[in-house]
């Protein structure tokens, strides 16, 4: 009986673009079935280029979750951009997200995407709550803007089509094995990964315009044999920030801390202790000195 022909693999690097709150952060935790990057509703969650290491037996997806598309007025948020940009030159592929019921227009974004000859998926996200009559209708709206590769409706919270979206990944990958270890799913450093999520507790609890002049900064990671140790700063830019951070009574801060020790003592299947304090660092986001020192 002639054996059965073995599959070839097929690899490559897939870049997710799009504005902020897209879903680009959702998809790759949906795919991945792991928290590899923070989701919140506010802006510009996202601030650094994320790494999902994708492997399965018909090959290896790395993903870029990439900052928000916006045009940068600050060095933090030229710092992000960077991270875009790179990206979409290392990229083998590169899904395009927006939000089906976002009716702004992308031409920031589509100038760069004009400016690569990489095939460009664009992804019509959140269409749960959405009739197919509406899906069609920005489909019809969308296909002519751009010559895209495929045009894929997906709900990322809710994994529909999800599966259908990395079928038509593999397909236009290049073949070949991947280029990381099969156990690794991200090459996040555990201190980053522990800032991220103090900062998402943060952003659930914190007014609109506080996501864009705050930050997280592990100090301190101690492990021993059953506890873990966690000092973080959480900065801010002007003492008024400090006092809605904190909260009446302290009791903002000391949700976020309560929250964070939920998720981490998941993550590392061991009692966490968290101590929290709120830094004010005028114009952080400016700064090129404060910047190079932050993980971000």
């Amino acid at each position: 009986m002639p054996r059965k022909k073995q599959e070839k693999k097929h690899s490559g690097y897939v870049a997710l673009i799009g504005r902020t709150n897209v879903g680009k952060s959702t998809f790759l935790n949906t795919i991945m079935e792991a928290k590899i990057s923070i989701v919140s509703n506010k802006p510009q969650t996202t601030r650094k280029q994320i790494l999902g290491i994708h492997t399965t037996p018909r090959g290896q997806i790395v993903f870029f979750d990439c900052p928000g598309v916006h045009v940068p007025y600050f060095k933090l948020n030229e710092k992000m951009m960077k991270d875009v940009h790179s990206s979409l030159m290392d990229a083998n592929l590169i899904l395009y997200f927006i939000d089906i019921a976002d009716k702004k227009k992308d031409d920031f974004i589509m100038d760069l995407l004009r400016q690569t000859d990489k095939p460009i998926f664009l992804i019509i996200n959140k269409i749960d709550k959405f009739s197919k009559s509406k899906i069609l209708e920005v489909i019809n709206t969308t296909k002519d803007i751009h010559p895209w590769a495929e045009i894929v409706p997906i709900s990322a919270k809710n994994n529909i089509s999800v599966d259908l979206l990395q079928d038509l990944i593999y397909k236009y990958l290049p073949e070949g094995d991947g280029f990381y270890p099969e156990e690794e799913s991200t090459l996040q450093t555990e201190k980053f990964y522990v800032s991220e999520l103090i900062r998402e507790k943060l952003l659930n609890q914190v007014e609109e315009e506080l996501p864009f002049t705050t930050t997280v900064q592990v100090e301190e990671l101690t492990k021993k044999e059953n506890v873990i140790y966690i000092r973080a700063e959480i900065y801010v830019e002007s003492p008024s920030q400090k006092k809605i951070v904190v909260g009446r009574k302290g009791n903002i801060v000391k949700i976020i801390g309560q929250l964070a020790r939920i998720d981490l003592e998941d993550y590392f299947e061991k009692k966490v202790f968290i101590d929290l304090f709120i830094k004010v660092v005028p114009n952080w986001r400016n700064s090129p000195g404060i910047l190079s020192q932050l993980d971000i």
